[in-house]
């Protein structure tokens, strides 16, 4: 309980910290983005290249 006549103030610095916070937010989300994509096409890259080079099946006639 307040006494009376005081009055309680709402703090901004949370507001004041949103300006700061969002933009380093979207930096981190595009960081972490852009990470993931590359790591999925150089996986997708190096199973191609593996498939590539695997030795194919000889089809022998062992009838």
């Amino acid at each position: 309980m307040t006494p009376a006549g005081d009055q309680l103030l709402a703090h901004h610095a949370l507001l004041l910290a949103i300006p700061a916070v969002v933009p380093a937010v979207v930096v981190v989300a595009v960081v972490l983005y852009i990470a993931r994509k590359d790591r999925m096409d150089e996986r997708s890259e190096r199973e191609l290249i593996e498939r590539a080079f695997e030795p194919e099946p000889t089809e022998r006639g062992d009838e």
